[in-house]
C-alpha cells in the first residue's frame, strides 16, 4: 500500500510539473501572440483604389517592410489627419476604403498601415512587443511628413486596432488632438476569457490571464490620457461584448472621456451614424 501511495505521489508531482512547465512554455513562447496577430499570410496581389492616395513602404527590419497608404481629399486642402488602426481582418483592399469616404469628404486625410504578415506587409506577427515598436515607428515616420506635421492628428482605433490606438495615444500624447475608439476591449485577457467561453472552455478561463501577455494594457494606458477621448460601442456587438467597452470607459479619465452607446453591428458605426460619427472627429479639431 505504501508503495502504491508513493507511486501516486510521484505521479501527481510529475503531472503538476508538466502542467506548470506547459503554462510557462505557452506564456514565454508568446503562443497567444501568434493566435491573436498572425493572419496566415492574408494578402492581395496589388493595391488598388479609386480614392486619391499615396502609398508607402516602411523598412522596419532587414527584409521586413510594412505597407501603408495615405488617403487624401480630392479637391480641398486637408483639415487634419486621422491615423487609423483597423480591426484584425481589415486590410487596405477590404471595405475599409468605404468607411473613409465620408471623412474624406469633410477634408480629413486618413493614414492606415498593415501589420506584419497581413496585406502587403511581410514579416512574422508573433510578438506584440515587436508590433508595438512597429506601430510607433510608423507613426513617427508619417507624422514627419510635410503634409501631416503641420495639421492636427486624431487616432482612430477599431476592435483589435483599439489596443494599438490607445497605446499610441498614450505614448505620443503631445502630438495628438484626440482619440476615438470603437468596438474595442479593456484588455487582451478580458477578450480572451470571452472567447474561452465561446469555445466551451468556460471552466478554464481562469487560465487566460496566466497564458496571455498584456503588452497593450488599455485599461492602464487610458487613465493617463488628458486629450479628448470618445469610446463608442454597440449594445448588440456580437464580436466584442458591450461590457468590455464599458469596462474600458470605467478606467478612463472622465474629465476628457465620453462614452457613446450605439446600436449597430461590430465596428459599423461610421455607416449607421455617419453624420454624428464624422462630427465627433470635427469636434476634436474644433471644426
Amino acid at each position: 500500500m505504501k508503495k502504491i501511495l508513493k507511486v501516486l505521489k510521484w505521479l501527481a508531482i510529475a503531472l503538476f510539473s508538466i502542467v506548470i512547465l506547459s503554462i510557462l512554455y505557452l506564456r514565454f513562447s508568446r503562443f497567444s501572440d501568434k493566435m491573436i496577430y498572425q493572419m496566415n499570410g492574408t494578402d492581395y496581389a496589388e493595391f488598388k483604389s479609386d480614392l486619391n492616395h499615396q502609398e508607402f513602404y516602411f523598412d522596419v527590419e532587414d527584409d521586413v517592410k510594412l505597407h501603408g497608404v495615405l488617403f487624401k481629399p480630392d479637391s480641398i486642402l486637408p483639415i487634419g489627419t486621422i491615423f487609423h488602426y483597423s480591426g484584425k481582418g481589415m486590410h487596405l483592399m477590404s471595405s475599409i476604403q468605404d468607411s473613409y469616404k465620408p471623412l474624406l469628404k469633410k477634408g480629413f486625410q486618413i493614414f492606415c498601415f498593415e501589420r506584419r504578415n497581413f496585406g502587403k506587409s511581410n514579416g512574422e506577427a508573433n510578438n506584440s512587443l515587436t508590433l508595438k515598436k512597429d506601430a510607433l515607428f510608423v507613426f513617427d515616420q508619417v507624422t514627419q511628413l510635410e503634409s501631416i506635421s503641420n495639421k492636427p492628428i486624431i487616432i482612430w482605433g477599431q476592435s483589435l486596432g483599439g489596443a494599438f490606438a490607445t497605446m499610441n495615444a498614450n505614448e505620443r500624447q503631445k502630438q495628438v488632438k484626440g482619440l476615438l475608439l470603437e468596438g474595442t476591449f479593456s484588455s487582451f485577457p478580458d477578450i480572451g476569457k470571452v472567447y474561452a467561453q465561446v469555445l466551451n472552455l468556460e471552466n478554464f478561463k481562469w487560465l487566460v490571464p496566466i497564458l496571455m501577455n498584456n503588452d497593450f494594457a488599455a485599461e492602464d494606458q487610458i487613465k493617463k490620457l488628458s486629450i479628448p477621448t470618445l469610446i463608442l460601442h454597440s449594445k448588440s456587438d456580437e464580436q466584442v461584448p458591450y461590457e468590455l467597452g464599458r469596462k474600458l470607459f470605467k478606467s478612463a479619465n472622465k474629465d476628457n472621456t465620453r462614452f457613446w452607446d450605439i446600436n449597430s453591428k461590430h465596428i459599423m458605426g461610421i455607416y449607421d451614424y455617419e453624420e454624428k460619427y464624422v462630427g465627433e472627429f470635427l469636434k476634436m479639431i474644433d471644426k
